[in-house]
């Protein structure tokens, strides 16, 4: 009989302790703890676009980027390695022969990549000879339409805005820049910083 005594008692304690916490709201009360924990802890949050932008770290795989060498000319000679690696099929090489330099030199007549189907893997960048095609810092790729998605061999041999001696794993000022294809976000990038969390 003590045995049920004992049980009875534990029963009814424990359904005192749950009314005592229904009355005094105990688990909206540990809730509200947490919700104002992080409304008076420092925020997070990135002031993006308005007022910084991360500057990725060197290895950071985003839109492609064809170099040249010191002489100005180009790196690739459309070997077609990269084409043939990409495992979406966005990468379209068709080569010529460049002879205006006197010797017959193998340059790319066409060189696109389609950013819509890219998966930004790294492969082409590995299995090019020269290291004509490397994967930059530049992360905004977005777009109105498949045809600007796509870019061409004249808009990959543009520099990239960060250099590559930037170490990079910042975020820096930024101010905007008006031209013709619209507003532009623009680093400054001897303002940065380091975030910490």
């Amino acid at each position: 009989m003590s045995e049920w005594t004992d049980m009875d008692e534990k029963n009814i304690s424990g359904r005192i302790a749950e009314l005592i916490k229904k009355i005094l709201f105990i688990d909206f009360i540990k809730g509200l703890r947490v919700t104002f924990g992080y409304n008076v802890s420092r925020s997070i949050t990135e002031k993006y676009p308005d007022d910084e932008k991360w500057i990725p770290y060197r290895l950071f795989r985003g839109v492609h980027r064809l170099y040249r060498d010191e002489q100005g000319r180009e790196l690739c000679v459309a070997c077609e390695l990269c084409s043939k690696i990409c495992p979406t099929d966005c990468i379209t090489v068709i080569p010529t022969e460049d002879d205006t330099r006197g010797i017959a030199d193998r340059v790319p007549k066409v060189w696109d990549v389609d950013l819509a189907r890219c998966l930004f893997c790294g492969y082409c960048e590995d299995a090019c000879p020269t290291t004509a095609i490397r994967l930059g810092r530049e992360y905004e790729v977005a777009s109105t339409n498949l045809e600007s998605a796509v870019l061409h061999v004249d808009e990959l041999l543009i520099p990239q805005p960060v250099p590559e001696s930037f170490k990079g794993g910042v975020h820096a000022k930024t101010r905007f820049i008006r031209d013709k294809d619209g507003i532009k976000v623009v680093a400054d990038l001897t303002k940065h910083k380091k975030r910490r969390l």
